[in-house]
């Protein structure tokens, strides 16, 4: 028969078997094991549901609240803007300031959000300062889980390891706790990064991806195979199209044709007084209709555009030097939690959604093709864009889903509220000053932070900020508490900590803390670090306890070990936004990661009883 903690056990490693398949939702993995736990009798109702009223969970929903104000005021960006004015062509300027802006911004926001701001100012700068931009993009992920362990609220582990310590009766840590040891960590990733990480990174400039300081669409174009389908035709006069609107041609279902781009007939009055000859391009709307002597930029195949000329009276523009406008072309990642993923194009709705056109797609270690409105859009994809510039602005405010890459669309007020810059920025510092100074129980403050947020029109609409709350992380953290408690219910915790000091107990509680780190940092590279935190705290805890030594400094090993990992592209959100924009394989991140984790690892170990004795 077997017993209640072999139960638990088996429940946990199906859980963790079900984490490591990219296929299924960490969310859901994490709520189909809460419902397991509560079916089979192993917690209560109240122990079941008792994660969604915990505070960190509330910490962390809000915190994400306040992150969007930040980003949508202008404030993060106004930071990105400081990277460019500072580097000025110096790649050491550059490599270091980013890694300290990055790993700053990440102790203080969210480190996902603060990689989607940086990720394409940092492409931008490669390209000027003729560098792959893969050699700095995995330092920038790095650097940002090293930040996110500098405070209190840089990571979801931080919150809990503080919320675990203080229900264990010790009190909770304060905003600086982990700073001292992380500031260390930091100095050390830094220097490593600079003198070994960045030389295994280093690339030969792709040629067709781009070498101009300036956006080139043709470029672009040329990269995703996209030079031999761009073609131009005429629409002259007495044509039978003239007076139809695009939507009425059923051009994508005809032909499989779209029309990008239209080049109006200009007046000579207007030429004198320009002094052009050449007409800008527009971007075409389906509710745009048809005059004589349009030049149409047409995107398909060379026999499609044949055919709807014999069918139509449209004629072949000769020696056409006609190209896609620059500020209509973007390229976009997905991110990790897009909720794009999985999805195809006819699904979401793109067009209609963003009023954008998905012109081709790469998938991870694929060349680009063009796209199909069946084609599944998947973890790590890379597409490209067109469209005006002021969507493809909107496009670049959407955060949760995409992160715009490389695009030479102009600024709109939208992205750019440097106005209420300042106030976002009095209301962080409000935050973390309470925090610091504990005038009010942290998720208080937080909560009035993000409340403020909303009110002063930092985040423009309260749609926008459910919108910006990551819930996989939400429901991932209130769905594996429970887990932790059953395992304390049925002696599982017990087991695990009578193991490490059966096992390691008699060299010393180094070696002990030494384990667990390592068992940590495993679990951390192929599952959520907050669901490897959650489990591990309470090992941590009553591990110490049994030893009679303080938890603290075990606590922090397993807060520490669960934010720094590297050597996997799936082991934090940062990691996966890079792969696709820096070209990297998976042995990338294991030649470059390895070595700093071992790094890491051992400055925590050496560190932790130093700053916190047992």
């Amino acid at each position: 028969m077997i017993s209640e903690m072999q139960l638990v056990f088996l429940i946990l490693a199906i859980t963790t078997i079900c984490f490591l398949v990219p296929r299924f939702r960490a969310d859901l993995v994490a709520a189909i094991a809460l419902l397991s736990l509560l079916l089979t009798g192993l917690i209560t109702v109240p122990e079941a549901f008792a994660g969604f009223s915990n505070t960190v969970v509330i910490m962390v929903a809000a915190l994400f609240i306040v992150g969007e104000g930040v980003f949508q005021s202008g404030l993060a960006q106004k930071a990105g803007n400081l990277l460019i004015k500072t580097t000025k062509n110096s790649e050491w300027k550059l490599t270091v300031f980013m890694l300290i802006l990055v790993a700053v911004l990440s102790g203080f926001i969210s480190n996902t959000g603060t990689v989607a701001i940086l990720l394409p100012v940092v492409v931008s700068l490669c390209r000027q300062m003729q560098l792959h931009p893969g050699k700095l993009l995995i330092p920038l992920a790095f650097a940002s889980s090293m930040g996110g362990a500098l405070t209190l609220i840089g990571t979801a582990p931080n919150l809990i390891a503080s919320e675990s310590l203080q229900d264990a009766g010790y009190g909770a840590l304060n905003f600086f706790t982990f700073t001292p040891i992380g500031l260390i960590m930091l100095l050390v990733g830094i220097i490593y990064l600079w003198f070994v990480g960045r030389k295994m990174l280093d690339k030969p400039i792709d040629k067709r991806a781009g070498e101009s300081e300036k956006f080139n669409a043709g470029e672009l174009v040329d990269q995703y195979g996209l030079t031999d389908h761009i073609f131009s035709v005429k629409i002259p006069e007495g044509n039978e199209l003239i007076g139809k609107s695009i939507k009425e041609l059923r051009l994508p279902s005809t032909y499989s044709l779209m029309m990008l781009e239209v080049i109006k007939k200009e007046s000579k009055s207007f030429k004198r007084l320009t002094g052009s000859r050449q007409a800008h391009p527009i971007s075409v709307e389906p509710t745009y209709v048809i005059e004589a002597d349009d030049i149409f930029v047409v995107y398909g195949e060379g026999e499609a555009v044949e055919r709807l000329m014999s069918d139509t009276g449209a004629l072949p523009v000769k020696n056409a030097t006609h190209k896609i406008e620059e500020s209509h072309l973007a390229e976009v990642i997905l991110t990790p939690q897009s909720r794009l993923i999985n999805k195809t194009i006819r699904e979401v709705n793109f067009r209609e959604k963003y009023g954008l056109t998905v012109l081709a797609m790469k998938h991870q270690f694929e060349d680009a093709r063009r796209f199909s409105d069946e084609e599944t859009l998947l973890y790590g994809d890379a597409i490209l864009v067109h469209g005006n510039w002021k969507e493809i602005n909107l496009l670049s405010a959407e955060k949760n889903d995409t992160v715009v890459l490389k695009s030479a669309a102009e600024d709109t007020e939208l992205t750019n509220q440097t106005h209420k810059s300042w106030i976002a920025g009095f209301i962080l510092l409000g935050m973390l000053l309470a925090m610091v100074f504990e005038w009010v129980p942290a998720v208080v403050a937080i909560v009035v932070a993000a409340v403020l947020m909303v009110l002063t029109d930092c985040v423009r609409q309260t749609d926008q900020a459910y919108q910006s709350i990551n819930w996989q992380t939400v429901i991932l953290i209130a769905c594996m508490l429970p887990m932790a408690t059953a395992l304390e219910n049925t002696g599982g915790v017990t087991f695990i900590s009578e193991g490490l000091i059966g096992s390691l107990g008699v060299i010393g509680p180094l070696a002990v803390l030494a384990g667990l780190y390592a068992i940590t940092s495993l679990f951390s590279q192929f599952i959520s670090n907050t669901a490897t935190a959650v489990l591990l705290f309470p090992v941590a805890i009553l591990t110490a306890e049994q030893m009679g030594v303080s938890p603290i400094p075990m606590v922090m090993a397993v807060a520490f070990s669960s934010s720094m990992a590297f050597a996997t592209p799936v082991a934090t959100p940062p990691n996966a936004m890079v792969m696709a924009a820096g070209k990297y394989t998976f042995l990338d991140f294991i030649k470059v990661g390895i070595p700093l984790q071992i790094l890491i690892a051992l400055v925590a170990i050496l560190l932790l009883p130093m700053f916190f004795p047992f």
